[in-house]
């Protein structure tokens, strides 16, 4: 979460997430009005900045609602909507914090689980206790480069909002103009009744691709690059693929190797993978 705050101060955007992360953001100083909670089955229509000020003036018609309840301009007015969907985290490759590999491999395959038990709440303890207390499990002499400015940042003010609790992970589905859908899956994690039940289906799919796959609460058995074939799957197989949360890292794992994933999706889906550069503009739909 870090700078989301500061973008919602100096853009007047409204926040859509999940409570903890609303929490967080109103900590910071982050307007009432822009925060909105949600938790998943929520569908949002989104406007545009203008067009929630003339709301708030009264010079556009308005949404009903009850007394008290902020001026929302009137649905009809809406560029685009969300449609809000529960995901899951994903689980970390091995059966402790010691078998995380320097580089995940999308085409490695786990199988089978420590215990009936686990869960994301170990990810939540894990950080909680492990990787925002970082600093104090090592000694400053023991860490590279990479780990010193993680360790450095999570320590300085600079990082706040920061909490160890992802509070929900959620996933978005984006209705923009001319019928066109962005689906967003923040996490290798889902529900795969949720996620054949979507509509519509997104002709374009944005998903994480670290970590071991978490399909309805359990471990998966497979590698990512099948739990991500799956996932476009259930979705219809959108036409593009965008992988995220594979940037390289400052602390183990060092990156994603997502040639196995791209290979698989490609070979058993219609979808085809679109690979970006940073700071490069790119359009979603030719």
């Amino acid at each position: 979460m870090p700078g989301a705050d500061r973008i919602a101060i100096r853009t007047g955007a409204r926040v859509i997430a999940n409570g903890e992360a609303i929490n967080e953001l109103r900590k910071c100083g982050v307007p009432e009005e822009q925060l909105a909670p949600v938790s998943g089955g929520e569908r949002i229509p989104l406007f545009t900045r203008q067009v929630r000020y003339q709301a708030i003036c009264g010079e556009i018609e308005l949404s009903p609602g009850a007394p008290g309840t902020p001026p929302q301009p009137h649905h009809s007015l809406a560029v685009a909507a969300v449609h809000v969907w529960p995901s899951g985290h994903c689980f970390m490759p091995g059966t402790s914090h010691a078998d995380i590999p320097d580089i995940i491999d999308t085409g490695t395959r786990y199988t089978g689980e420590a215990s009936e038990y686990v869960c994301t709440m170990d990810i939540t303890f894990g950080m909680k206790y492990g990787l925002m207390r970082l600093g104090e499990h090592m000694p400053r002499e023991a860490m590279d480069a990479g780990t010193k400015s993680f360790v450095d940042y999570i320590e300085s003010p600079r990082a706040r909002p920061l909490s160890h609790y992802d509070g929900g992970q959620l996933s978005f589905n984006f209705l923009l103009a001319s019928d066109r859908t962005v689906f967003w899956n923040g996490h290798l994690g889902a529900y795969d009744g949720i996620l054949r039940s979507v509509l519509p289906k997104p002709d374009v799919l944005i998903q994480a691709i670290a970590g071991r796959g978490n399909l309805n609460g359990r471990p998966f058995d497979g590698s990512a690059a099948e739990f991500a074939t799956m996932i476009s799957s259930h979705l219809g197989e959108p036409q593009r693929v965008i992988w995220c949360l594979h940037d390289e890292s400052p602390i183990k794992p060092w990156r994603v190797d997502v040639r196995a994933a791209t290979e698989m999706l490609e070979t058993h889906t219609k979808s085809r993978v679109v690979e970006l550069e940073p700071a490069r503009k790119w359009y979603l739909f030719e």
